[in-house]
């Protein structure tokens, strides 16, 4: 899951148009995005430039467009997007170690760059959702104005927000709603 949750992370840096109440700037997402793909122990190893940037956004989009067929219940749009993604940057299972290390596996080669290894990788996350159906538990923010995606972990699948923020805004937003509505 670790794959999808960094997976909708850099979708969200990079696709949407607003979280948390406010409009995501088109450069501070690319930020976000290299910030999160850097700290992240899954992409840590891998250098990057800023000539990713373009490639990055693009299987962004892709992918973006894969988690709204999911959460859409169109899991046949789901799957061709993601099989076209899996295709195009070598999505093979192999196993991977580092000296000293046990093997992992891996759905990207060892050698891949960033941008291959993380659109690999994140297809493969999704695809695994889709194919386990798992897909109800990807969401997407119930908040007034926040576009973003989840991964639902909870039990009862029963998330509705991408953070405690969207959360608590919302429930300010319907406290101050109801009180407006209350006759005098």
């Amino acid at each position: 899951m670790a794959w999808v949750d960094l997976c909708l992370t850099v979708v969200n840096d990079l696709t949407i148009e607003s979280r948390q109440g406010r409009p995501v700037a088109d450069d501070a997402g690319l930020g976000e995005a290299f910030a999160d793909l850097a700290a992240n122990v899954l992409t840590r190893r891998f250098e990057l430039s800023s000539a990713h940037v373009d490639d990055l956004a693009s299987v962004a989009r892709r992918l973006h467009l894969a988690v709204e067929a999911c959460i859409a219940g169109d899991l046949l749009t789901a799957a061709f997007a993601l099989n076209t993604v899996l295709a195009e940057f070598g999505a093979v299972p192999n196993l991977h170690a580092a000296p000293g290390q046990a093997p992992h596996l891996a759905f990207h080669a060892a050698d891949a760059p960033i941008v291959d290894a993380w659109a690999a990788e994140s297809a493969t996350a999704l695809a695994f959702l889709v194919g386990t159906r798992q897909t109800h538990r990807l969401g997407q923010c119930s908040a007034d104005a926040c576009d973003a995606f989840y991964l639902d972990s909870t039990k009862n699948a029963s998330r509705r927000f991408c953070s405690l923020a969207c959360q608590n805004r919302a429930k300010s937003s319907a406290y101050r709603q109801k009180r407006r509505d209350q006759p005098r």
